[in-house]
């Protein structure tokens, strides 16, 4: 039998960074060919490294490694796009770290998965062309509890699959989706939302990245696609993401730009 390959090539994005010791890093890369692995970049940060800028947050580029005991080695790196749109920006800076996180946090190690690595390139690909990053976040999140075989349903109820009659339109994170108060009690769990963020959450589960462009919405629909689906997420990952926090921090003092302008 041949001798599996020590060296290999991987288009990526990088989710995390770590420093380690005074030169080294140790990046989170999440690859098309091969899912989310580790890899240390030795002397990436000392001065004038070739590989300093491929080794930052949200890079996109193309990798080779090699193969090794523990982590496997970044020997070379050609990035291919930095985004710098949103490092410029504390808000879009969060929301792509955000979209990062939740990657890291909800994929298994070498579980390649095309169709989510392209979501999550065109997500950043959106934040840097200036789409609203909230509207970026809703979509990315629910493509990707759908590529993850958790789509919830919004039609039906998942109780007794038939379409509720209630005025009130009632969502159970846990349940993953709508339910009706005419087949049992409702869960405890149960976020009311109204029409309009039905409509868009539904839009956000079959829009192509192309048609968030020019999607702008009131502030009530987003506190309520926010609240919803960032309850529904947390019950998949049974906890939070811990960026989420930052975003809410930004939100409650203002817009990002009105951040760097204090600092």
């Amino acid at each position: 039998m041949a001798e599996a390959a020590r060296t290999y090539r991987a288009t990526a994005i990088v989710l995390r960074r770590i420093n380690i010791g005074e030169t080294d890093r140790v990046v989170t890369l999440y690859t098309r060919e091969r899912g989310k692995l580790s890899g240390i970049a030795k002397g990436a940060r000392k001065h004038l490294s070739k590989l300093a800028g491929a080794t930052e947050l949200f890079t996109y580029g193309r990798y080779f490694l090699g193969v090794g005991r523990e982590l496997d080695v970044i020997t070379q790196a050609e990035v291919k796009e930095s985004f710098p749109g949103i490092r410029r920006d504390l808000k879009r800076i969060a929301h792509a770290t955000y979209i990062s996180e939740l990657v890291n946090s909800m994929v298994e190690e070498r579980e390649a998965n095309y169709d989510l690595f392209d979501t999550l390139l065109s997500s950043l690909y959106m934040l840097e062309g200036g789409v609203d990053p909230e509207i970026v976040a809703r979509h990315f999140e629910l493509q990707m509890m759908s590529l993850m075989g958790y789509r919830p349903e919004l039609d039906t109820c998942l109780r007794c699959d038939k379409q509720p009659s209630d005025e009130e339109i009632a969502f159970s994170p846990s349940l993953g989706g709508r339910v009706c108060g005419e087949c049992g009690p409702l869960p405890d769990d149960v976020i009311y939302l109204s029409n309009d963020t039905l409509d868009v959450m539904r839009f956000l589960l079959s829009a192509e990245p192309q048609a968030l462009k020019d999607l702008h919405l009131p502030p009530d629909v987003k506190e309520e696609l926010f609240r919803a689906i960032r309850w529904y997420v947390r019950y998949r990952l049974d906890k939070d993401v811990k960026s989420s926090e930052f975003i809410q921090a930004l939100a409650a003092v203002g817009t990002g730009e009105e951040l760097q302008a204090e600092e």
